[in-house]
């Protein structure tokens, strides 16, 4: 019986654990990369793979938005991004910090307000223990 137990206990914990998928980023402009494509497949998770835990985005208004607060807002859906194409990217790396640049074209809900237009972004993206983590985001809308 209770190897039986032990069989079932272990086969359900084993496809939670084999289900964390988030690639790992190989670059700083990779990790920029799966940064926004894990924002526009609304996946929370990975967002949370892909952050440092002292990540802070910097929004349209000026405000600081830390990380968990943004893997809640995605993962509960106050932020939906419906579309979005990076395009002008430069990425200048520094030893193992990378400052990368572009524009993002994007049609977006935050809280149900809508947004479409180009917007000006910077990530900073930081190797360390070997793995690329994104440390901050800031947005700024572009003409």
């Amino acid at each position: 019986m209770k190897q039986l137990l032990t069989i079932l206990l272990v086969l359900a914990v084993l496809p939670a654990v084999a289900q964390d998928n988030t690639p790992l980023p190989t670059d700083g402009t990779d990790c920029s990369n799966l940064f926004f494509k894990a924002l526009l497949d609304e996946d929370a998770t990975t967002v949370g793979n892909l952050i440092s835990n002292d990540f802070t985005v910097t929004s349209f208004n000026g405000q600081n938005i830390d990380g968990r607060a943004l893997q809640q807002a995605v993962g509960q859906g106050y932020i939906v991004i419906d579309s979005g194409m990076l395009t002008g990217t430069r990425t200048r790396v520094y030893g193992d910090v990378a400052v990368v640049q572009g524009f993002w074209n994007v049609s977006a809900r935050i809280q149900n307000n809508g947004f479409n237009g180009n917007v000006a972004y910077t990530t900073i993206c930081v190797r360390s223990g070997g793995k690329w983590k994104v440390t901050t985001a800031q947005f700024t809308p572009a003409q």
